[in-house]
């Protein structure tokens, strides 16, 4: 019924998975500490998810419509365009403990590559009125959260990518971005490139795939794992099509500031 939010499908997500050298390596380690071992040895075997910048389209006027679902608004005429995608996991610590009651969000650029912002229509398009644009989500027990979106449009500069923000007791504990697996943008793309170790870019390149044999609906599975300490405020509204003045101060060798971003992008070749 137009209008009605429809539920998150009951896909079956895989369960958040160590890369096979490091289940190798605490296999290893529960034999011969008598199943034993530290939380900075499990640390080493997860992977902490990189900080990557805002940039400069975060909302800068909310929607009232902030649920889960970002391919039809409440209310709307119609489903957003673009290819539906659903993505979840679990918000782990660096212990692998599971993170409850902490809010995830989720914004990104719509079929067009226009974000809801003031400044976020890209040259020569128009912005999805039936895309809701940003989501959020509190964490379950389980650690678990879940999105239903799009596949978010290609725009200068950049590969494809969604926005995410991990929140706990208002103070952000992560901002980074998921990436597709297999978009030919990824080699080329200067934020992802300077995302932490490879190791770290790998984690936020996740795979995803049809739901179903004859679905064109693709679904994807990604945990996010994050550290104690909150990161330190970033300036909102920096970087390309955003306002003017000086970059945000580069909080960590994870994190790229929007000047390389511009030394990166600007001048460059559209693909």
């Amino acid at each position: 019924m137009t209008g009605i939010k429809a539920p998150l499908m009951n896909s079956t997500i895989s369960p958040f998975h160590i890369p096979i050298s490091r289940r190798r390596l605490l296999h290893s380690l529960l034999l011969t500490t008598g199943g034993i071992i530290t939380g900075s040895v499990y640390a080493e075997a997860l992977t902490l998810t990189p900080r990557a910048t805002e940039g400069p389209y975060y909302p800068d006027h909310l929607p009232l419509d902030q649920d889960t679902d970002l391919t039809m608004i409440t209310g709307g005429k119609a489903p957003a365009s673009g290819v539906v995608t659903e993505f979840g996991g679990r918000l782990l610590n660096v212990d692998g403990k599971p993170v409850q009651n902490a809010v995830i969000e989720l914004w990104q650029s719509d079929n067009n590559g226009c974000y809801i912002h003031s400044r976020g229509t890209q040259p020569g398009k128009e912005r999805d009125p039936q895309f809701q644009g940003f989501g959020k989500i509190e964490t379950n027990p389980k650690g678990e959260y879940r999105f239903r979106t799009i596949k978010p449009g290609l725009y200068f500069g950049r590969t494809i990518h969604y926005h995410i923000r991990v929140k706990q007791n208002e103070k952000s504990m992560l901002t980074t971005q998921l990436f597709i697996a297999g978009v030919p943008q990824n080699d080329r793309d200067g934020i992802l490139r300077s995302m932490g170790t490879e190791q770290q870019r790998l984690s936020v390149i996740r795979e995803f795939k049809p739901m179903s044999t004859d679905s064109k609906e693709l679904i994807g599975t990604w945990d996010i794992v994050i550290g104690s300490t909150p990161e330190d405020a970033e300036p909102r509204g920096r970087g390309p099509g955003g306002p003017g003045g000086p970059p945000p101060r580069r909080r960590d060798s994870a994190a790229v500031g929007d000047r390389d971003f511009k030394d990166l992008f600007f001048g460059a070749s559209p693909f």
